[in-house]
């Protein structure tokens, strides 16, 4: 059993072992050469000594170029006398060293004086481009290094998109140098709620905050791009924009003053006003500086969850209905999301929504929807008729703020685009959703995300008919280690192999309550097993 994760497309076992010592050398071809530094670095991070880069084929592992490697794909080729990786391009050589990273077990606890692995083939490629996980920054902020932590968990499994949400009625977490408000007020709130719905009076009378300076987005950015992770930023719209009415009252439909909220869930009815043209220019302000920091071709706008009660008794919004000759206040949102959506082609960059933004037709023929709500939305299901492309997050099986028992990992493992009536061609790719209400610091983090995105990976990556559910247990048994040599507060087995609870059974708020007595148990027991 090839002890990898995601699967490659394809394997042979080879006889014998492959071994790295001190005096091993590296040959690469230009093209790939920060690929290699890269592999000489993580040898030298885990044995102690530098292996030698030479300007020799007669080297024992060569990075050799091959330009008939798809981009994100590569092969290798090890024996016992030669290590080979073959690729198009800094990607794939990259997701190679990826692989050989686990295939060499450099993930583990002590220094090794060699390195083996055993002699394989392997020709591998992704089964889809977007690959990714999303962090909410919006009700808990955990600033750079541990962004930087997630991002680095995310390349070892191959994962590359990493969609940040960045506002939403709790903060504004970015900088936007025209519009300073933003931060010194919608980046703060007086306390935050600390238990779920079903309690909802439980605050934290503690002032909370905390942001982004445009300098750390740039680093960051460069960063993940090292790490072949495209970055998209979600700036939420029209609705979950408490935080920027805050900043600028004028923003909303009635002008009345607020605060960021401290309850999740308040400020439900605050909208943005999409009948004043201040309002779209404040936005392409936003856009114009974040654009710029952001290289991704995509932009997320959110665009979910949007109560239009405020656009009903709004007369400039009523005023633009009328005007624009628009059948509702839903036509009226496909009117704001529109223009939008053609300020950012502009920019060269293609609107994102959540599935929501689908409930009008007259919505741009490029822009892509992000589909997180009931098993067969009709909208949905509609517009993938006339070829609309969609991101993959469907709550019940990749939102990973839900307890393990709701949204189990054979859940997560399991999925296939056909289970919620799409098919491969309308699927950009899958992501994982990590909403954080009840996610306050790091280690609760990794709980919730770890081992689902090593399941998010196999699913993203690995071709259909290659996965196995009680294969990927075995696997992902023996990369345990190295989660617990990289500190990474991962869930325990008897947490997430679990197959009980019926997912569609279990309200809402029970679903939030029982995520937090699952982590708490769950560290507990492990507090337990330490001390033993």
């Amino acid at each position: 059993m090839l002890n990898l994760i995601p699967l490659p497309y394809k394997s042979e076992d080879k006889y014998g072992e492959f071994i790295i010592n001190s005096s091993t050398s590296v040959y690469a071809d230009h093209e790939l050469a920060k690929a290699a530094e890269a592999f000489v670095s993580l040898v030298e991070k885990v044995c102690g000594y530098r292996i030698h880069t030479v300007l020799s084929k007669k080297a024992a592992v060569k990075f050799l170029y091959d330009r008939v490697q798809p981009e994100e794909g590569y092969r290798i080729e090890c024996t016992t006398e030669q290590l080979n990786v073959y690729a198009s391009g800094y990607t794939g050589a990259f997701y190679a060293v990826m692989s050989l990273r686990q295939l060499f077990c450099m993930d583990v606890p002590e220094k090794p004086t060699v390195l083996t692995m055993h002699a394989v083939s392997i020709t591998d490629k992704p089964r889809f481009g977007w690959r990714g996980v999303m962090l909410d920054e919006s009700r808990h902020f955990f600033g750079a290094e541990v962004v930087k932590r997630l991002l680095d968990a995310m390349a070892m499994y191959k994962l590359n998109v990493f969609h940040w949400h960045l506002t939403d009625n709790e903060g504004w977490r970015v900088e936007i140098k025209k519009s300073p408000r933003l931060t010194q007020v919608g980046a703060q709130r007086r306390g935050t709620q600390t238990l779920a719905w079903g309690k909802p009076n439980i605050i934290n009378w503690v002032p909370y905050g905390g942001f982004y300076t445009q300098e750390q987005i740039k680093d960051i950015v460069a960063y993940a791009k090292a790490r072949n992770i495209m970055i998209v930023p979600e700036i939420d719209m029209p609705a979950h924009f408490a935080a920027a009415v805050a900043a600028y009252p004028h923003l909303s439909c009635g002008g009345k003053q607020i605060e960021p909220s401290v309850r999740h869930g308040d400020n439900a009815d605050i909208i943005a006003c999409a009948g004043k043209e201040t309002t779209y220019k404040f936005i392409y302000d936003v856009l114009d500086e974040l654009c710029e920091l952001f290289p991704a071709p995509y932009f997320h706008i959110g665009g979910d969850e949007a109560n239009k009660k405020e656009w009903k008794k709004c007369p400039d919004c009523q005023k633009t209905i009328t005007e624009k000759e628009l059948k509702d206040e839903e036509a009226l949102q496909g009117y704001f999301n529109n223009k939008i959506a053609l300020y950012l082609k502009r920019k060269g960059k293609t609107l994102i929504g959540w599935n929501e933004i689908l409930t009008t037709d007259n919505l741009e023929r490029g822009v892509v929807a992000q589909y997180w709500t009931s098993y067969r939305d009709k909208n949905v299901i509609r517009h993938a008729a006339d070829a609309r492309k969609f991101i993959i997050s469907k709550h019940q099986y990749f939102y990973f703020d839900m307890p393990y028992a709701k949204v189990r990992l054979w859940d997560t493992y399991s999925f296939e685009p056909e289970d919620i009536a799409l098919s491969e061609e309308n699927s950009l790719g899958v992501e994982g959703p990590l909403w954080t209400e009840w996610v306050p610091d790091e280690a609760r983090l990794q709980f919730q995300l770890f081992p689902r995105i090593e399941a998010l990976s196999e699913v993203a990556w690995s071709p259909k008919e290659a996965r196995d559910y009680d294969g990927f247990r075995k696997r992902l048994r023996k990369r345990l280690v190295a989660l617990d040599r990289l500190k990474i507060n991962y869930a325990p087995e008897n947490i997430w192999d679990k197959r009980g609870l019926a997912a569609n059974k279990i309200n809402h708020a029970f679903v939030r309550r029982n995520a937090h007595i699952e982590y708490e148990r769950a560290m507990r027991h492990r507090r337990r097993a330490k001390n033993q």
